[in-house]
């Protein structure tokens, strides 16, 4: 049986038929020719685009979390030595904001015991009374009448103080502005301390002069403790007063 793609005749002007396509071959799409374009031309051509576009390379989450730390750590070193721009400073203004909350919790701490060392030193020197033959009283000494004068105006200030944070926590705002409170803050700690180391001096020499005459009983002993803790008031107070001079000079330098 003859095929009805091509005659078994052979042709008399072309007598080798030409070869039969494979059934592979004529079933597979025909690709285009690859042209290049020639030299200097703006044209390209789309197969040698395609070829030369690199896949972007995997990042795994590792490397990536690698590399932010190695980032945040060049950016805190240079941030240490002043060498990164304002708005690069991610990690380095971290610092100063720690240091300042710090310093207000030392600050609202040195306050309250304030508030308690100078109601304790008041308080037992104002009780310094004895009955009988040999009793006393503190009222008849101006030193000891001092030490009380002091260590009362320095609980009162020290609870305005307590009072003044308190009232910033609720009403978001202070008492005295921001310029003034600066200065009246180091003012009253500086003078407080100057007058408490007076105060406790004073009634220290006079107890002293006390005991050396008469010996120890239980006016001394209360006035002795009377003393003590308004030394520790007046340390109290230092303290306060170096960092009300520290934030007043680094409002100064903003």
């Amino acid at each position: 049986m003859s095929s009805p793609c091509r005659s078994s005749k052979p042709d008399p002007e072309n007598p080798i038929p030409p070869p039969l396509p494979s059934e592979k071959a004529s079933s597979r799409p025909q690709t285009p020719a690859r042209v290049d374009a020639p030299a200097g031309s703006p044209i390209r051509s789309p197969l040698r685009h395609a070829d030369s576009t690199v896949p972007p390379p995997v990042v795994t989450v590792a490397k990536a979390n690698r590399m932010s730390r190695d980032d945040a750590s060049a950016v805190a070193r240079l941030d240490g030595v002043g060498g990164v721009r304002a708005g690069e400073r991610g990690l380095g203004t971290a610092s100063p904001i720690v240091k300042r909350q710090r310093m207000t919790r030392a600050d609202a701490v040195l306050r309250v015991a304030a508030v308690l060392l100078c109601m304790i030193s008041f308080s037992v020197m104002a009780s310094d009374k004895t009955e009988g033959w040999a009793g006393d009283s503190f009222d008849r000494y101006k030193e000891f009448r001092f030490l009380v004068a002091i260590n009362v105006i320095a609980f009162v200030y020290s609870l305005f103080q307590v009072y003044g944070k308190i009232h910033r926590v609720i009403a978001m705002k202070y008492i005295i502005a921001s310029p003034k409170r600066y200065y009246f803050d180091l003012a009253i700690d500086q003078i407080l301390a100057y007058l408490l180391m007076s105060a406790s001096s004073a009634a220290a020499s006079r107890n002293d002069a006390w005991v050396s005459r008469f010996g120890r009983d239980d006016f001394t002993n209360k006035a002795s403790g009377a003393v003590a803790v308004s030394f520790l008031a007046f340390v109290v107070f230092a303290l306060s007063s170096l960092l009300s001079a520290d934030n007043l000079f680094r409002t100064q330098l903003m």
